[in-house]
């Protein structure tokens, strides 16, 4: 049996969210912790160890969890916290709690994009499973570098791609390998405005929200095509004027970012194009994210809403809302037990660790992970991390065209270049005659 770690203590392990001017939670006790400590109720994991980097803050994220968490039946909340709760400020604390951990244990990583990368390394050298929160990483090669630092160490580590475990979205994917070539694609993911009041400390600074919510819906068009396509080029485009305002920064904060995707079918080079957009600075609606997507194949197309599962409900505190208990159903069972095993949010931790378990075995292997096709593992992920660094250059290069360059095998994206404003090469349409007067 493995123990588990959890690096970063906010609302996404803990439900734990400090800012009091932030939305209302459509994860009000978390989704690590929780679901961590559920599977060790159930004989999957023993020892819990959560680090984060301020210790002043664990009393009130063991308060938040005992009224959250402990209020399901049976849910023991013991767990190693590092570093100690006098300790105001430690980015290096997770290191102490890695020493806690033996080789083949899991960790989650759910702390700022930026610090993503150093901390994955350090935990992959320690001999640890990796799960990683959108996005991996910010840049192509620190992506690289965790792929080689995996394979040398024979650890899995893989993405947090919880929308891969939507049963909606799954069944899109399969259906979508019979639709011929890609032609087009859309997707929308877009949060209320409050959600900036949660996310202050590092919005625009040190992520933004392309990275944030974009790479949701860029994974699973990379999930759905790569096996018969691949982006070539991105083009970043942003709205600004509302976050810039509500969180008075004086440094530029994007409201909207929209990437703009040419993609190529490998069989006959035919063009397809895709749009990822995403926003933090919409009114308040009925559910916590608004999400759609439209893709078109050569031959017949899938549309998905994924905000409204057509189950509502209203109350006199809270309103009107749409849920979606598919995620993760909070509502305990008859007995007061947690219910929540089959929510895709709950799937994407289990099946990570049953993986892990299962390379401990010698019944399995990283590679096998990536060959199965199911985990979002580094090696299958490239080309997300190729698409959202691109659309970064390309937004902070005024909207220049970034083109992705590949290895040998055409395959593997390794990096990528600003376009410096020379016409590309007239596509066939464009080379068409005019038709006499």
């Amino acid at each position: 049996m493995v123990n588990a770690l959890m690096i970063g203590a906010g609302e996404y392990t803990t439900g734990c969210v400090f800012t009091a001017s932030g939305p209302a939670s459509d994860k009000p006790a978390g989704v690590v912790a929780i679901s961590f400590i559920d599977m060790r109720r159930r004989g999957k994991l023993d020892k819990l160890v959560l680090a984060d980097a301020c210790g002043t803050k664990m009393p009130e994220i063991r308060k938040t969890m005992a009224q959250k968490i402990g209020a399901y039946t049976d849910m023991d909340l013991t767990m190693e916290t590092f570093p100690a709760d006098d300790v105001a400020f430690d980015p290096q604390a997770y290191k102490q709690a890695i020493l806690r951990m033996d080789k083949g244990d899991v960790v989650t990583i759910f702390t700022p994009d930026d610090t993503h990368f150093q901390i994955a390394m350090d935990c992959i050298a320690a001999g640890l499973h990796v799960l990683i929160a959108k996005p991996a990483v910010k840049v192509l090669s620190h992506h690289l570098e965790l792929m080689e630092a995996a394979k040398k160490h024979n650890v899995l580590c893989a993405i947090e791609y919880h929308k891969r475990f939507d049963p909606i979205y799954t069944d899109a994917k399969d259906r979508i390998a019979t639709l011929g070539g890609f032609s087009f694609f859309t997707a929308t993911m877009t949060q209320a405005k409050t959600q900036l009041d949660t996310f202050r400390a590092w919005a625009g600074k040190s992520s933004d929200i392309n990275y944030y919510l974009n790479s949701h819906h860029i994974d699973i068009h990379c999930w759905s095509c790569l096996k018969f396509a691949r982006p070539t080029r991105i083009i970043g485009m942003a709205c600004r004027g509302i976050a810039e305002k509500r969180l008075e920064k004086d440094y530029p904060i994007e409201d909207t970012i929209t990437l703009m995707t040419q993609w190529e079918n490998k069989a006959d080079k035919s063009i397809g194009t895709a749009l990822y957009t995403a926003s933090w600075a919409c009114p308040k609606a009925d559910c916590h994210t608004q999400q759609y997507f439209h893709y078109m194949g050569h031959k017949g197309e899938v549309r998905a809403d994924q905000c409204r599962r057509g189950f509502n409900w209203s109350t006199d505190d809270g309103g009107f809302a749409a849920l979606n208990p598919l995620y993760m159903k909070y509502t305990p069972s008859g007995t007061g037990h947690f219910a929540g095993q089959l929510g895709y949010g709950y799937r994407s931790l289990e099946v990570f660790v049953e993986a892990a378990a299962a390379i401990n075995a010698g019944k399995s292997s990283p590679e096998q992970c990536t060959a199965e096709g199911v985990l979002a593992t580094i090696d299958s992920t490239l080309a997300v991390t190729a698409i959202l660094e691109a659309g970064r250059m390309s937004l902070d290069a005024g909207g220049l065209p970034v083109d992705l360059e590949y290895d040998a095998s055409g395959d593997v994206p390794v990096g990528m270049h600003v376009v410096d404003g020379t016409p590309a090469e007239p596509s066939g349409l464009g080379k068409r005659k005019q038709p006499a007067a």
